[in-house]
């Protein structure tokens, strides 16, 4: 379960709405973000917009997940944020093993699609994976500094 000191507590403002009797978990200033398993995302596709957001939940693995599909078309830093902390969001309604801080993701997304940018290894960097273990890899100051 998320600990207190991993969410984002300053005051942003952000045009993150959490959805409620909808099929999508939440909408940001583009779009809506569907979170699920593939069978859920699969059954979504027919409803997806262009900027519309799925998220693979894969938090029920050894080593807990949450993959943003397509990820390095994304580029406005605010949809970032408001997409990160609409996983932040779902792992409070839906606690698990999944434990990632904002920052961390925030970092792990820019390299991500940096590398994606220069055309390296884009198989691998289409799609942004927050699983656990990445964590003290890019809870980095170094790399935050950088980024930042």
């Amino acid at each position: 379960m998320l600990t207190s000191s991993r969410v984002d507590s300053r005051n942003i403002s952000s045009s993150l709405e959490i959805m409620e009797d909808s099929k999508a978990f939440a909408s940001y200033s583009k779009g809506l973000i569907y979170v699920g398993d593939i069978f859920y995302l699969r059954e979504m596709n027919d409803s997806l917009d262009e900027c519309d957001i799925f998220v693979l939940d894969q938090r029920y693995r050894i080593d807990s997940n949450m993959k943003i599909l397509s990820s390095c078309y994304i580029n406005d830093k605010n949809d970032k944020e408001d997409i990160v902390r609409a996983l932040l969001k779902y792992e409070e309604k839906y606690p698990s093993k999944w434990d990632r801080s904002y920052e961390s993701m925030l970092v792990e997304w820019e390299v991500h699609n940096y590398l994606y940018s220069i055309g390296y290894r884009k198989d691998r960097t289409t799609d942004v994976d927050f699983n656990n273990q990445d964590e003290k890899v890019y809870d980095n100051v170094v790399l935050k500094s950088l980024l930042r």
